[in-house]
C-alpha cells in the first residue's frame, strides 16, 4: 500500500494526547462552539444582516447543538436538540433591500406631482 491508513487505535491514541500549549477542555469546548456558530450564521444568514437578537439566539443554539452531540443521556441530548430548532425558528430573515424600480418610481411620481403645481403666469 501506497498510502497509511489510519486505523482505529491510531485515531484513539490521538484522542488520548495531552493538550496543546495554553489549551484545556474549556477552551477545546468554546471552539467548537464557535465552529458551530459560524456554520449556523453562513447558513441562516449567508450575506450577513442579522439583528443583535437574532445573533444571540444562533448563540444559544450552537451551544445547544454542542450539549446535544456531547451529552451522553439521550434525553438531554433530545431537549437540546429541540432548544435548538426551537430558537431557530424564531430567526427573521433579513429584509430585502428596496428596489431600484421601485425607487424609480417614487423619484418619477414626486417629479410628476412637483411638475404639475407650477404657478400660472396670470394671463
Amino acid at each position: 500500500m501506497a498510502q497509511t491508513e489510519v486505523t482505529g487505535l491510531v485515531k484513539r491514541q490521538a484522542n488520548l494526547t495531552p493538550f496543546k500549549p495554553g489549551e484545556n477542555r474549556h477552551t477545546r469546548k468554546a471552539e467548537r462552539i464557535a465552529v458551530k456558530l459560524e456554520e449556523l450564521r453562513r447558513e441562516f444568514f449567508p450575506a450577513g444582516g442579522e439583528s443583535a437578537v437574532d445573533a444571540g439566539r444562533l448563540r444559544l443554539a450552537a451551544l445547544h447543538y454542542f450539549t446535544a452531540e456531547t451529552a451522553k443521556d439521550a434525553v438531554v441530548a433530545q431537549r437540546a436538540t429541540r432548544v435548538a430548532e426551537y430558537l431557530l425558528s424564531k430567526l427573521k430573515p433579513p429584509s430585502a433591500p428596496c428596489s431600484p424600480t421601485a425607487a424609480d418610481q417614487a423619484a418619477l411620481a414626486l417629479e410628476l406631482l412637483l411638475n404639475s403645481k407650477k404657478p400660472s403666469d396670470g394671463v
